[in-house]
């Protein structure tokens, strides 16, 4: 009987830590590591041909900024941006960004309105939504 206590005990607490570790498989990425490696795309590109676990640098007349994509959700630093000038993100259901009623627009910087730069900013993706985004777009806003 004792025998069977310590086996369920074993199994029990083997579940616990293999739960414990995926739970914080999450892979984490600084912007400050990587500063210079990053990698330059326009402002509207293709999701679906952009390598996976890098970080993308936009460089726009208006504003300069970097984001990492993680298939669901966009992370991002705002370098510099016009202070007359906003950041609208655009996900696009297609590629080419041509206008869908799927696609999700997001005003990560509203114009007139501080900070101008070195600020953080984030995208979830949509609970429930049943499809993926194959284009991504920032865009100004007056």
């Amino acid at each position: 009987m004792l025998h069977k206590w310590k086996t369920s005990l074993a199994v029990i607490l083997t579940s616990i830590t293999i739960t414990l570790q995926s739970a914080n498989c999450h892979e984490q990425v600084s912007f400050k590591q990587y500063k210079e490696n990053t990698i330059t795309v326009t402002s509207k590109v293709d999701l679906t041909t952009l390598p996976k676990g890098e970080i993308y640098k936009v460089i726009h007349p208006d504003f300069v900024l970097q984001y990492f994509f993680n298939n669901l959700d966009i992370f991002g630093y705002i370098f510099k941006r016009k202070r007359n000038i906003g950041i609208k993100a655009h996900l696009c259901l297609y590629r080419s960004c041509e206008e869908s009623k799927y696609d999700l627009k997001t005003i990560i910087a509203k114009p007139q309105e501080p900070p101008y730069d070195k600020t953080f900013f984030s995208i979830k993706f949509p609970v429930g939504l049943q499809y993926e985004f194959q284009g991504l777009e920032f865009t100004s806003i007056k």
